[in-house]
């Protein structure tokens, strides 16, 4: 979305295309509403079903077993059966996701507006990964375009090993093939961090090195123009996690170490949870020891006064190369952050450039409980700062970013010419 809002700002005349009906878990209306007049947003049908649809009839044809089938065993010894054989055909069709069905509308929707509007530039952002497809088939149909494969998650090495639903060894096999045929046919590749560049990079010895860039994830200043940053005071220090709660991203080892501490401690800390949370992470805020609060969705304009209305901002990612988008909000903010992330993961790293908070990793259940008595104590004496960087932190605003990615795209279309 932010390149739609300013890459206009940098000479482009910006189009957009957009599935109909798309199948996602939230929807905020508000950040729609901050794409430019000027930008032509177009739209091409999707067959998906809802995201909540979706969710409960996999449940159901999963069973919630994670064990493979094996082909002629009995349904008593855990083997075939009429559920798993609909799930792995329903797997195979929305291979190497449900998103896959949108690529022939996408790709139909977008010959048109090649032509009728003389687009140069095609850009294919992802996740959702099988868009990758859609901007192959537009390259091979209109050879000077310039393609640009814009990644802002890694898949093989993340997605395809860390989210259920595509942890197949035949998904990871059409995964590869579709990521090679646009990599190898785009004029540029992004990533938003060197771990994720590198990954996509090394997969493809042979393509040229001066195709493969990074321009990080950021935060737009407007939408933080308004945050207040006054001292707050609270019986309780407060603790806020904004964003989805997914396995990735567990606060198990967070919630563990918190009911690891001393009553009279743990007594006086509250965890809030602003966003979605998976149903099977949902399960681990139940019974603990301190006080667990769950909000729920909300749109980005009711989130970031809980972000301002806190001591501390929580963020965990237990996968090293990810850097969830929060962290760059949480940095516009200017709360203290306690992450649980590896050491020399990216997540650390970007902490450790802009001196934003405190991390720890995720199987230290030590390292996490003195980060968490260091934390408190600061609470306690009213001093909760870091020692930030303040200009580290605004080289990621999305503005800058957004005009060095309008540089590159230039620098690739004249190469291609």
């Amino acid at each position: 979305m932010s390149l739609a809002k300013y890459l206009p700002e940098c000479g482009f005349e910006v189009h957009v295309l957009k599935a109909t009906n798309a199948g996602g878990p939230v929807y905020d209306p508000d950040l729609v509403r901050q794409i430019p007049a000027s930008v032509r947003v177009h739209e091409a049908f999707t067959p998906e079903i809802p995201f909540a649809i979706r969710q409960k009839l996999w449940a159901r044809l999963s069973g919630g077993s994670k064990k493979p089938a094996v082909p002629g065993a009995s349904p008593a010894a855990g083997g075939f059966s009429w559920k798993s054989l609909i799930t792995g055909a329903a797997k195979r069709v929305m291979c190497p996701e449900p998103e896959i069905l949108w690529v022939p509308f996408a790709v139909r929707k977008a010959r048109q507006i090649i032509r009728q509007c003389g687009i140069d530039t095609v850009m294919v952002t992802v996740p959702p990964f099988s868009a990758l497809v859609a901007g192959t088939r537009l390259k091979r149909e209109f050879p000077s375009l310039t393609l640009v494969s814009d990644f802002r998650d890694e898949w093989l090495d993340f997605y395809l090993r860390d989210f259920d639903f595509q942890n197949s060894d035949y998904t990871r096999r059409r995964a590869e093939a579709i990521e090679r045929e646009p990599v190898e046919a785009s004029d540029l590749v992004v990533a938003v961090n060197h771990s994720s560049r590198d990954t996509i990079r090394k997969r493809y010895p042979g393509q040229r090195e001066e195709k493969f860039h990074v321009v990080p994830n950021g935060y737009d200043p407007a939408a933080f123009a308004g945050i207040a940053h006054t001292e707050r005071r609270s019986p309780r220090m407060i603790v806020t996690h904004v964003g989805t709660v997914y396995k990735t991203a567990s606060p198990r080892f967070y919630l563990d170490a918190v009911d690891s501490l001393p009553e009279e401690i743990r007594s006086k800390i509250e965890t809030r949870f602003v966003g979605r949370v998976a149903e099977a992470e949902r399960e681990l805020m139940e019974g603990r020891k301190s006080k667990v609060t769950l909000l729920g969705f909300m749109p980005q304009a009711e989130a970031l006064p809980h972000m301002a209305d806190t001591d501390y901002l929580l963020l965990t990612m237990t996968n090293d190369i990810s850097v969830p988008g929060k962290l760059f909000e949480y940095m516009a903010v200017r709360r203290p952050i306690l992450a649980i992330a590896a050491p020399g993961s990216e997540v650390d790293l970007l902490l450790t450039e802009t001196g934003a908070g405190l991390c720890a990793p995720p199987n230290d259940a030590e390292r996490i409980r003195g980060m968490l008595l260091r934390a408190f104590e600061g609470w306690q004496k009213g001093n909760l700062r870091t020692a930030e960087n303040a200009a580290a932190i605004r080289r990621y605003e999305r503005p800058r970013l957004v005009a060095e990615y309008a540089n590159l795209i230039r620098a690739a279309g004249a190469l291609s010419a």
